[in-house]
């Protein structure tokens, strides 16, 4: 058998790992997980591999446990993590930066299909959305860019798969929906397809367990994020509850951006983090945007950038609300038409973007604790 090419544990939760690769040997494989060292065989599954890039998932793992996967003759180390303290609340998943209409991708849009019936942005929309609602999400809720140049046609589009999808849906906009060339404004098209447009820019929806604050972030005609309105609001939208807040543009650590797309320079960023610490000390705040997945704490904060569906490693995010805590999961889409795309796509940059947007392990999955 010769050497897989990426082959990795993606993603893992407390009873499921997913396997991602660039390419396999084709032909029949076995993939099964044991339980420690030398345990026993807790999951197995045959595949058939056509040497293209691909996804596994091992399910009915244990949480909290070691395990050695193996794929033929190869093995990979997977410890599966202990669910955050208390029951099972509620499910929901999280998708920014479809982008619905864009045809190519890459430096100076190099990268673009011809002659397909269907754009890898709608596709790998679609695809993501399938498979998070298998998972289990019982809701959507999208973080900005949903479409890229605003036109009617591509809101259309964005109504024709949240129909088909069928998820109760929340969603604020990114820079796309507010730029210059749009066709129409993102509130009147958020009205017309059923989705909540913030009121002075936030809003809250409460889950079973964990409080929504939605903020948009956005400034009209510009691709510059605003935080000042929210944050005198934050401590009363918050309420001292456990809490996810969302928004589209990233956190910067400098006060300017050191690469690609700007983000949120880090006086502003270091004011509003202050000031959802103050409102709860259970607070994660979620941001799109880059298109890359990271995972860092400021204080008591956790902050989490997720990537996009339609471009390497191509992905959706699920939370997993529980009585103690919360988790997150970010799962590689793995529909053939798609992975086949985001996998092409790892090549961007000079194949930079393959290396810069995955972030590692750690930074995609995590178990927060809420603190007593």
């Amino acid at each position: 058998m010769s050497r897989p090419r990426r082959l990795q544990v993606f993603a893992v939760e407390p009873d499921t790992v997913q396997l991602s690769w660039g390419a396999l040997t084709p032909g029949p494989l076995t993939v099964r997980a044991i339980a420690g060292v030398d345990g026993e065989v807790v999951a197995e599954q045959d595949i058939e591999s056509d040497g293209a890039p691909g996804v596994a998932l091992l399910a009915g793992l244990a949480p909290d446990t070691d395990h050695v996967v193996h794929v033929g003759e190869h093995r990979l180390a997977a410890r599966t993590p202990a669910p955050p303290p208390g029951r099972e609340l509620y499910r929901f998943m999280t998708l920014s930066d479809m982008h619905l209409g864009l045809a190519h991708f890459g430096l100076r849009n190099t990268m673009r299909e011809r002659d397909i019936e269907e754009l890898h942005t709608l596709r790998c929309t679609r695809a993501a959305l399938a498979e998070g609602k298998a998972w289990g999400a019982q809701h959507l809720v999208l973080k900005g860019d949903l479409v890229n140049h605003g036109t009617s046609d591509e809101y259309d589009l964005l109504g024709k798969v949240l129909a088909e999808a069928g998820l109760p849906t929340e969603a604020i906009p990114g820079n796309h929906e507010v730029k210059p060339h749009r066709e129409i404004d993102h509130d009147e098209a958020f009205t017309r397809l059923g989705l909540t447009v913030p009121d002075e820019g936030l809003h809250t929806v409460d889950f079973p367990g964990l409080r929504l604050a939605l903020v948009d972030s956005t400034m009209d005609g510009v691709n510059t994020p605003r935080l000042d309105h929210v944050i005198p609001h934050l401590g009363e939208a918050i309420d001292r509850r456990p809490a996810l807040v969302l928004l589209h543009h990233h956190l910067l650590r400098l006060p300017v951006s050191t690469y690609w797309p700007p983000g949120v320079p880090s006086p502003l960023a270091g004011r509003f983090l202050r000031s959802v610490a103050a409102a709860s000390p259970n607070v994660v705040v979620a941001s799109g945007h880059t298109h890359r997945h990271r995972m860092r704490r400021v204080g008591p904060v956790v902050v989490t950038e997720n990537g996009s569906p339609k471009d390497y490693p191509g992905t959706w995010t699920g939370y997993v609300v529980h009585e103690g805590g919360l988790r997150q999961v970010t799962r590689r889409v793995a529909r053939p038409d798609a992975i086949g795309w985001t996998e092409h796509s790892r090549r961007a940059a000079l194949g930079v973007w393959g290396k810069w947007s995955p972030g590692t392990l750690d930074q995609r999955c995590f178990t927060i604790p809420w603190a007593v």
